[in-house]
């Protein structure tokens, strides 16, 4: 992350915290205030996301439950594309960077989810974090799992509002870019859509959920213990 963006996060971090609307409760109305902040985002607030049970580059079985005390920041991708593909998953390894740089590193997941299955073999998805620069640590690469359809991924894809479709004369897909955010206990939060939002948004909006979250954690531990104090 370089120094100017470093600073560019802190200054927005800092006029965030500075809104009246967040000055006792950091998560309260987020929403309102990123669609502001940012033309590309799209509140969601679904009470779940599309869950899946998928494979990763080694064959263990990945649901999106396993990540349910995490943010989870989703993307759909295949290894094959040679258009936005790289472009969206530069940008992710820019936002993981800087969201590894702090604490926030053991509470984000990055998942990215294959829609070429049948061409995006074991080999490829272990190579690719390293061709991108991403951080296998809290990033991983999915693809079907034994038993499931060559197009269970582009299934999914669809659950999510995206469409993957094959173009009649090359073997290319076409398709957009958008980044999901799967807010901690599986609520589907928003979305961010194509290459031009700002990088420094969604970690800022990633940083308010984890906040809103610890907020809701402290106000359940301080009834707990005010009605355990009266029994």
């Amino acid at each position: 992350m370089t120094n100017l963006t470093r600073r560019s996060a802190l200054a927005a971090l800092a006029a965030l915290a500075a809104t009246p609307a967040f000055a006792n409760h950091p998560g309260e109305n987020l929403d309102a205030r990123m669609m502001e902040m940012e033309d590309y985002f799209q509140r969601i607030d679904e009470p779940s996301a599309p869950a899946f049970e998928l494979q990763d580059a080694q064959g263990k079985l990945v649901r999106l439950s396993d990540y349910n005390d995490k943010i989870v920041v989703l993307y759909f991708i295949y290894a094959g594309c040679n258009d936005v593909c790289p472009l969206h998953s530069q940008k992710i390894s820019e936002i993981q960077s800087a969201i590894n740089e702090g604490p926030m590193k053991d509470m984000v997941q990055f998942i990215a989810i294959t829609t070429d299955p049948a061409n995006d073999t074991s080999e490829i998805l272990q190579a690719y974090p390293e061709v991108h620069g991403l951080d296998t640590q809290n990033w991983v690469f999915l693809t079907t799992a034994a038993g499931q359809s060559e197009d269970a991924t582009r299934r999914l894809a669809r659950e999510y509002g995206l469409e993957f479709t094959m173009t009649e004369d090359t073997d290319m897909m076409m398709h957009a870019a958008v980044t999901h955010v799967i807010d901690i206990g599986g609520r589907f939060a928003g979305k961010f859509h194509g290459m031009n939002f700002k990088n420094v948004n969604l970690v800022l909006y990633v940083s308010e959920l984890i906040n809103n979250a610890q907020h809701r954690q402290r106000e359940r531990g301080w009834f707990d213990w005010l009605t355990g104090a009266f029994r």
